[in-house]
């Protein structure tokens, strides 16, 4: 067996209040395999990587490479060394081209490779990417940015490659294509490490794992032989159900927001909607399903009001009729990231005057209920007055989605609410939603999760195109049948007006 190419020996991690990110982890990454880093929120998962690639340094044991030990202060350090990551959020110039990107980050003699746009498409290539090396990177979809990311870290012959959470934006299709660019990185003798939360994606294309839980390894050894009910159980310490429906068979009651024949005109990258009609029940769960990109977008928009239709209607049944929202994007549309966990949970109600006394913010009373909102929903945080930017990227939208809990709307719409989550916070976070529909609540998720929507939902419509392509329930809720509405085209007839009305 071959050697490590880097190590980690008996590191520890803690901060000046207290907290211990990482107790005395041990492991070790081979040449030419991928070996998947998986933990709940907060295990400790991106504090690792940090160390290796010298944003943070241990507070005890230390890094090995060629079992001599190494020093990262910061990243520039851990580059030098052959290390690159390829971070959750990028860190591309979007007004530059894929070439100049490179070109960027290009050290001593790798220059002269990224000054001729045939050398950079024979580098990319090499890795299976296929990009006109003009492209402006902001105009790509987030799938090839992700690639550019890729690249920018291989640029200066990388003996490791770190990637936090790179499957979370990416469709299954997208995802598998990943995971071919990886292969290919490491045939050239690359270690490759994968921070992911999908337990399947691990089974299907890492040759080993390790597993952290509360900051400590929780087992390690190769996926060949492991389950899934195995990993997951190691992961947050129990048996989960999986597969099941979660929440009762419901029956839906009255109508509370209807759609009716709604367009919007596409734009730049955007499929636009194409006379939808749809409504939203009381007590009743309804899944979109669909590829992203297809019109998801454009419908959250117009039921979160941040956007007019062009023709057709949205109604309510009534003026008492209220939203709760939970964004995609949980940095720029869900958080204050320099604000406090306590001001983000409560920040509708403390925009609406509550909260308040002599018209100063009462801090007491909103660190008490911020307090138990992190208790009910598990957020994982040093305290509630920490801002939300410190938080792991799965704890942050646990934020989103207890806040919108909280406000005990009438609808509430959710788009990818589970994305960044690991398996025990994702089951209890689609566990509240359920809990909402059963009490009354009109629930709407989109989602590009089929498995996630019909374990959830009473019916799903499917979306293609900026059209409603069809609409499953019961029985017909099977990832063959919802897959073919989503790359195939219209399910039986359409109607008079010339589209599929649900």
């Amino acid at each position: 067996m071959s050697s490590p190419v880097i190590e980690l020996d008996h590191v520890s991690k803690r901060y000046p209040n207290g907290f211990v990110a990482l107790e005395k982890v041990s492991l070790s990454f081979f040449p030419g395999e991928i070996h998947a880093l998986l933990g709940e929120n907060g295990a400790g998962k991106s504090t690792l990587m940090n160390i290796l690639y010298g944003v943070h340094e241990p507070t005890e044991g230390g890094v090995l490479m060629n079992g001599r030990q190494v020093i990262h202060r910061r990243p520039a350090d851990a580059i030098a060394n052959g290390i690159g990551m390829v971070h959750q959020h990028f860190k591309l110039v979007a007004p530059f081209t894929v070439a100049e990107n490179l070109a960027l980050v290009a050290r001593g003699e790798r220059k002269k490779l990224f000054r001729r746009h045939a050398d950079i498409r024979a580098f990319m290539q090499a890795y299976g990417v296929e990009l006109d090396p003009a492209a402006v990177v902001g105009q790509l979809p987030l799938a090839l940015q992700q690639r550019v990311e890729i690249l920018k870290a291989l640029v200066n012959d990388t003996r490791v490659l770190l990637l936090d959470e790179p499957s979370t934006i990416l469709t299954p299709k997208e995802i598998s294509e990943l995971y071919d660019t990886a292969r290919r990185i490491c045939a050239n003798g690359t270690a490759v490490a994968v921070v992911t939360h999908n337990v399947d994606e691990v089974l299907s294309h890492a040759d080993r794992y390790t597993i952290l839980r509360r900051g400590k390894t929780n087992g390690s050894g190769l996926t060949a032989g492991c389950t899934s009910a195995e990993l997951v159980e190691k992961i947050v310490g129990r048996a989960v159900a999986s597969g099941t429906r979660i929440g009762s068979l419901r029956r839906a009651g009255s109508e509370r927001i209807r759609v009716e024949a709604v367009s919007l005109r596409p734009a730049s990258g955007s499929a636009g909607l194409h006379n939808i009609t749809l409504t939203l029940r009381e007590r009743e769960v309804i899944g979109v399903a669909g590829v992203e990109g297809n019109g998801q977008t454009e419908l959250f928009e117009l039921l979160a009001g941040q956007r007019k239709a062009d023709s057709g209607a949205i109604t309510r049944s009534g003026d008492d009729v209220t939203v709760a929202l939970v964004p995609q994007d949980r940095h720029h549309e869900g958080l204050s990231l320099d604000l406090p966990v306590s001001q983000n949970l409560l920040y509708p109600k403390i925009m609406q005057g509550q909260y308040r006394r002599l018209g100063l913010l009462d801090h007491a009373a909103i660190a008490m209920r911020a307090r138990e909102m992190i208790e009910r929903s598990d957020i994982r945080t040093h305290s509630h007055a920490s801002p939300a930017r410190s938080l792991s990227g799965g704890n942050q939208q646990k934020i989103v989605v207890a806040r919108a809990m909280a406000e005990l709307a009438s609808v509430v719409v959710v788009y990818q609410p589970t994305r960044g989550l690991d398996v025990a916070a994702a089951e209890a976070v689609l566990t509240r939603l359920a809990e909402a529909a059963d009490a009354g609540t009109s629930v709407m998720i989109i989602s590009s999760n089929i498995e996630e929507l019909i374990r959830m939902s009473d019916r799903i419509v499917v979306m293609n195109g900026g059209r409603i392509t069809g609409e499953v329930a019961g029985e017909e809720m099977s990832i063959e049948r919802i897959g073919t509405l989503m790359t195939v085209g219209r399910d039986k007839q359409p109607s008079a007006a010339g589209e599929q009305h649900v």
